[in-house]
């Protein structure tokens, strides 16, 4: 078996196939970029809801509320002021038929049940009362600062277990 002398010329030499062309792109990469997609449009709408939610702004009112009352106001309207905070926040939270004609023992009522922790009885009785006082709840600024504080810290609790 001798080969030709021209099989040689014969032979044609090595030809690569052509480039992979970089569109259109697989499949996969189409279902990576809308994963991607869904994902950007997901997070976008969760801070955005996160931004207006109702506990946020309650947050920002009762810190508003807290600084006032640091800078000088008195125990009287800061009660007032977080009674009406806790109407509005109660409201968009919950059913309107359920909270907007409360008062008195079933506002307090509804206040403990109402939320993870609940909220004290005696301090929403001490806050109740101080609405419908024209002086200061405690004659000593001492004692009417320290109440204060507790009040915003149950209410404080209070939205950030129920809003």
């Amino acid at each position: 078996m001798n080969p030709a002398p021209d099989a040689l010329a014969a032979l044609r030499d090595i030809h690569l196939p052509a480039p992979v062309p970089f569109w259109p792109p697989a499949p996969g990469w189409w279902v990576v970029a809308a994963l991607a997609l869904l994902a950007g449009l997901g997070l976008a709408l969760w801070l955005r809801a996160r931004r207006r939610s109702p506990r946020r702004a309650a947050r920002q009112e009762l810190d508003a509320l807290a600084r006032t009352f640091a800078e000088g106001r008195d125990v009287a309207s800061l009660a007032q002021d977080l009674s009406a905070l806790l109407r509005r926040v109660a409201l968009a939270r919950f059913p309107r038929e359920e909270v907007a004609a409360l008062h008195g023992a079933r506002w307090l009522e509804f206040l403990e049940r109402s939320g993870r922790g609940g909220f004290p009885r005696d301090v929403a009785e001490a806050l109740e009362a101080a609405l419908y006082r024209r002086a200061q709840p405690d004659a000593s600024e001492a004692r009417g600062r320290e109440q204060a504080e507790r009040w915003l810290g149950a209410v404080r609790r209070w939205i950030g277990a129920a809003a």
